[in-house]
């Protein structure tokens, strides 16, 4: 081989690998916009539910799917949208199931009562998966929602599974014109939440360095969150959560810095 051509074959191949670097580096911190529909994740041991298809979530449209469903059955029992009593059958850490249209997220939530990383790398059937599952901590959390703050952790995966498509479908959307809601449907009813802010936040965590079971400590979050200005931050100023309010939060990575959490907080309603 001659030098022309050893040096062809060089520069070739610096230049894949250096296009293949950039590729991966755009990837892998989120810069390569994911779906705005989350892939579903293929459960054999039980069914999804069918849920209210509005393109626009409100609690008009939860309550009225809720009502069809149950508007034949006078004096008899409540009849779930989410067949929990299949889902427990396969799994008793299913806690919930966490439905929003944008971006469309539909999955169950789990809580394992012993070990709280379980669901980072675990699907709802226990089996090993690099997405995992959209988990609350049982140390810091219940398993019924009632907390003053709920945490809900998910992957931000490329893909667009599990909370993939969070950042990049609400940075999109303006929640002061725009409202969005979360439904989390649990074995005894349904929860509506509406999402008043998202922010980039550090990665303290959150229920460890924050006293929510006090109106001061509660404030002071709250108060922080609403300070917040710069990219990924949007507040809807209505929608600011007291102290009584009932919160969840999403939390996964920030898009385009895995040293940051993205943080999607909303208020219970219903």
């Amino acid at each position: 081989m001659n030098k022309r051509m050893m040096w062809g074959t060089m520069s070739a191949v610096m230049f894949i690998s250096a296009a293949v670097l950039i590729f991966y580096f755009f990837w892998a911190n989120g810069f390569i916009t994911p779906p705005e529909i989350a892939p579903t994740t293929e459960y054999t041991e039980f069914t999804y539910p069918s849920l209210p298809s509005a393109e626009q979530l409100t609690p008009e449209a939860v309550e009225y799917h809720i009502n069809k469903l149950n508007e034949d059955r006078k004096g008899q029992l409540y009849v779930n949208p989410v067949n929990f009593e299949e889902l427990q059958a396969s799994n008793p850490d299913i806690i919930g199931w966490l439905y929003m249209t944008k971006p469309l997220i539909s999955q169950p939530i789990l809580r394992s009562s012993t070990d709280d990383a379980f669901y980072l790398s675990h699907n709802a059937e226990k089996k090993y998966d690099r997405a995992g599952s959209l988990f609350v901590e049982h140390a810091y959390n219940g398993s019924t929602f009632d907390d003053n703050v709920t945490v809900i952790y998910g992957h931000r995966m490329s893909s667009g599974a599990m909370f993939g498509s969070l950042q990049s479908t609400l940075s999109g959307i303006d929640l002061s014109s725009d409202e969005q809601f979360i439904v989390i449907y649990t074995p005894d009813g349904y929860k509506i939440y509406q999402i008043c802010a998202t922010i980039p936040h550090d990665k303290k965590h959150l229920m460890y360095y924050n006293n929510f079971d006090s109106e001061s400590g509660f404030n002071r979050f709250i108060k922080q969150v609403y300070n917040s200005r710069g990219s990924a931050v949007d507040l809807n100023n209505e929608a600011r959560p007291v102290y009584g309010d009932k919160i969840i939060i999403l939390s996964t990575c920030l898009r385009g810095d895995r040293t940051q959490r993205f943080l999607v907080i909303a208020k219970q309603v219903r």
